[in-house]
């Protein structure tokens, strides 16, 4: 291999953000690539020197310290400056996740180059890809991990947003409800649940009870007594290990909660409902 040059090609299996290659090259003052046109994603961080980028019939001059991107299905160019060639560090990727992580950095067909703060930061986490370059399933965890981890930074020096669209009515309620849905488990609070969501508690009881009819708080209660009535149902865990399982901190309050919701003690509901070959214990 070149030693001006390394390649890595370990194509990972995941359908959301996956990486087909990723490298890092010290160009000569006549290297060049294309005109080509790419079936995947591919982002390059100029370390040093300056080159240029030609898209379609665009062009860009690209320095130290900025990367550019290569979308699919593009006819695309580019070149080392002759005087002041580059070194880049490279990845080549996809996934169904790509478009909506790139719109967030914007990214944009008039804006394929941007300038970062630091592309040492993101060449580090590419050369911690290259060296679990063989096929295992622990290799291709680390580098799921630390392509999520470019991108992380990527979106953290670019001030990444979601956007206008995206940022809706909807979008909040949906956020919060999968929030709740996947932490009944424990103390949560409608203020934990506005923190997340980066709102104020009263936007977030506003949007609740104009698209929901209900309060946030009414809301949490619910779902936290729904997994209590299911653990109920298809278990035999002790009713203090379900007050502890669905956020209550003592099995006083989970009962009074529950007789309120149900009309029943949760004894009474396990008796009346538990069916034994529904176990979850079994």
């Amino acid at each position: 291999m070149d030693r001006n040059q390394h390649i890595m090609e370990l194509k990972t299996s995941s359908k959301e953000l996956y990486l087909l290659s990723c490298g890092w090259e010290k160009c000569t003052s006549i290297q060049s690539y294309g005109p080509a046109v790419r079936n995947y994603y591919m982002l390059h961080f100029i370390l040093e020197g300056s080159g240029f980028y030609f898209i379609e019939d665009k062009s860009f001059k690209v320095n130290a310290g900025q990367c550019f991107l290569v979308e699919p299905g593009n006819l695309t160019f580019y070149k080392a400056e002759s005087t002041n060639p580059w070194t880049y560090t490279w990845i080549c990727f996809n996934g169904s996740i790509v478009p909506e992580l790139l719109a967030q950095c914007h990214f944009t067909p008039n804006q394929p180059v941007v300038t970062l703060s630091s592309v040492q930061s993101i060449a580090k986490i590419i050369r911690s890809m290259m060296h679990h370059d063989k096929l295992t399933p622990a290799n291709e965890c680390y580098i799921h991990s630390e392509l999520y981890l470019l991108f992380a930074k990527l979106q953290e020096d670019l001030h990444a947003n979601y956007s206008a669209v995206e940022l809706n009515d909807n979008f909040y309620i949906t956020k919060a409800i999968e929030y709740i849905e996947k932490n009944t488990f424990t103390d949560l609070s409608v203020k934990n649940v506005a923190r997340y969501l980066n709102i104020s508690r009263s936007y977030l009881y506003a949007l609740f009870e104009r698209e929901l009819h209900t309060s946030p708080q009414q809301f949490l209660m619910n779902a936290k007594i729904a997994n209590a009535r299911e653990l109920l149902r298809k278990s035999t865990v002790p009713v203090a290990s379900v007050a502890l399982s669905c956020g209550y901190k003592n099995a006083f309050a989970f009962s009074r909660a529950f007789k309120q919701a149900t009309g029943m003690s949760p004894q009474l509901y396990r008796k009346t409902y538990y069916k034994p070959k529904n176990l979850l214990n079994s």
